[in-house]
């Protein structure tokens, strides 16, 4: 009998104490065992939230397959999860926000899927659901398989890669992990990075719980954000077809009409946005019942431009 791949799964932690236990036992009551979980608190050292995380680690000091790595200061996400994969021994590689929480039979699922498949897949997802305060609120329902790069791009892949992608040890050594000067879309910097050369598979099984919530409003408008996302990435976009950067464009733009119909006082800069942006009476109406649609049945996936 050929012994099992080791799984790293990677939890880095920043003043979440309260819920990381509930991630770290996700992770231990999978039905797959070989298995090590990379804790990396990215706390102040001085903060009350070090000694709270501190605190809780020490519950599990008995478990031999958790490592629990502390920074020196607060760095980033990036910067943590970097720290967690060069400490960490799998061949695949999953990581954890520490709000989130994976099913039991999660990662089993994915290595089954990830042996099925060549060296072209880098890396695969399942589909998932979000709750707000202990309630569902959506369910994930993508189920695209391959060279997704362009739908990664146009923020339209809605995957939840942050906790979600089982990824080969090769493939994040070969792209040096995150980008550490991404303070934000740092997911998809990474998942654009990994598309740009291999493909990304679906596995049909409900593995992860999303917790979201309120949201706390930022200094920065929508539009300046999204600004921001596309001077990032100009130079992924510009090496692409076209025609696919004209798909990517039309696709940011609806998205910015939809943040101005939906915000109070903006309304009627979101109908001059379909005439600056040359967006089509047609292609606004698919898109607003997408939108529609996707509300009434709670599910999450991608508009079809």
């Amino acid at each position: 009998m050929s012994k099992q791949k080791l799984v790293s799964v990677i939890i880095p932690t920043y003043e979440r104490a309260d819920t990381l236990s509930r991630a770290i036992n996700s992770v231990l009551n999978q039905t797959y065992k070989d298995i090590e979980i990379v804790v990396v608190d990215d706390n102040d050292p001085s903060s009350e939230y070090r000694k709270q995380t501190e605190e809780l680690m020490n519950n599990y000091s008995e478990h031999k397959n958790i490592i629990y790595l502390k920074h020196e200061k607060n760095k980033n996400g990036s910067a943590a999860r970097n720290t967690g994969f060069r400490n960490s021994n799998g061949e695949f590689i999953m990581f954890l926000d520490d709000d989130d929480e994976f099913f039991p039979k999660k990662v089993s699922s994915q290595v089954d899927r990830m042996n099925s498949l060549d060296k072209s897949w880098g890396a695969c997802y399942s589909s998932y659901i979000r709750k707000k305060n202990g309630k569902t609120v959506m369910y994930g329902a993508e189920k695209r398989e391959g060279d997704l790069l362009k739908e990664e791009l146009m923020r339209n892949l809605f995957i939840h890669a942050g906790s979600n992608l089982m990824i080969r040890r090769e493939v994040v050594t070969e792209l040096n992990g995150f980008d550490e000067s991404f303070l934000r879309n740092q997911d998809v910097e990474f998942v654009s990075r990994i598309l740009m050369k291999y493909k990304l598979a679906y596995v049909d099984i409900r593995g992860l719980i999303v917790h979201v919530h309120e949201r706390i409003p930022g200094k920065r408008s929508f539009e300046e954000i999204t600004l921001d996302y596309m001077n990032k990435f100009s130079s992924q976009i510009s090496e692409l077809p076209e025609h696919d950067r004209r798909t990517i464009n039309k696709m940011i733009n609806l998205q910015l009409f939809r943040n101005f119909i939906f915000t109070k006082g903006e309304r009627k800069k979101a109908f001059k946005y379909i005439v600056r942006r040359e967006l089509t009476l047609g292609l606004v109406s698919r898109y607003m019942l997408h939108l529609l649609k996707r509300k009434l049945s709670k599910k999450a996936y991608g508009f079809k431009i």
